[in-house]
């Protein structure tokens, strides 16, 4: 019995020694990932790129212009004689040179302006990006419409990934004619849970949390998303419609796409995105 007890005080022992060290080695991770999340937060974020790899074969204005901040951004504009304009914000990659094509593709298949711009930090835009910086860029972009003479109801928004958060944030606090929103998400948040599998949006300060702010659109939403994308679940654009008010509309693809996913529509569909936004009389408070 005495040899028994003395066996089973150097396991627990043993097991002491083993749980003192592994709750050591968990409390280190989880300090060094706060550190990691916190000094690292901007890179897990955004991806802005300086040189313009492309630019419209086609027509188009080098547009400059600033925010209440004093921030110069620049974007390009590719007119047409419509009456409305769509406010392009792409996502957290790269810059507007990536989107040249689609920027005409939009422009042919839509048959309105397109104003395609860069946040600050992300192509020749000065600066550096953050959330509220975000923010303050699309609404020059709007009031750049605004002065050109466009009426709020004629000004559009259209969303990629990261740009359907600003482009959200935006249309709950402004009146616009229709959103387009591609690949969109409920918050950054969520998205960042779904690639690290741990509640690091426990961690992060950066939001866009579309989810909270998309009941207060008051204009048509039309909601593109691959079922493969495999950037931003589809899981994630699908709630995000889920909790919108009408008029809405879900356009979807079998493919593994994320930006880009709207000009796999085909000629149909593009076509009844274009009524739905364009000619939907949106309810008007």
């Amino acid at each position: 019995m005495l040899r028994l007890n003395g066996t089973m005080r150097v396991v627990t022992s043993a097991f002491r020694r083993i749980l003192a060290s592994v709750c050591r080695i968990t409390l280190a991770t989880a300090v060094v990932l706060v550190l990691y999340v916190k000094v690292f937060e901007h890179r897990l974020v955004y991806f802005p790129e300086a040189g313009l790899v492309r630019t419209p074969q086609s027509d188009y204005e080098d547009l400059y212009f600033e925010t209440v901040d004093g921030v110069r951004l620049h974007g390009w504009w590719l007119a047409t004689e419509s009456p409305n304009i769509l406010i392009v914000s792409h996502g957290n990659g790269g810059n507007i040179g990536y989107r040249a094509d689609m920027g005409e593709f939009l422009r042919e298949e839509l048959h309105v302006n397109i104003f395609l711009y860069d946040y600050r930090g992300y192509g020749q835009s000065e600066g550096s990006p953050s959330e509220e910086g975000t923010y303050s860029d699309i609404q020059a972009a709007y009031q750049t419409a605004r002065a050109r003479g466009f009426l709020p109801e004629n000004i559009y928004l259209m969303g990629q990934s990261l740009g359907t958060g600003v482009s959200v944030d935006l249309a709950s606090r402004e009146t616009i004619g229709g959103m387009i929103l591609e690949a969109p998400f409920t918050s950054a948040g969520a998205t960042l849970r779904h690639h690290f599998r741990i509640p690091i949006d426990w961690l992060i300060q950066t939001s866009y949390d579309s989810l909270a702010k998309i009941e207060r659109i008051n204009a048509p939403l039309a909601v593109v998303h691959a079922r493969g994308d495999p950037v931003v679940p589809y899981a994630l654009g699908n709630a995000l419609f889920e909790a919108a008010p009408e008029p809405k509309r879900l356009f979807t693809l079998d493919a593994a796409l994320h930006e880009g996913a709207i000009m796999g529509l085909g000629v149909q569909r593009m076509g009844e995105l274009r009524a739905f936004i364009f000619e939907n009389e949106a309810p008007r408070n």
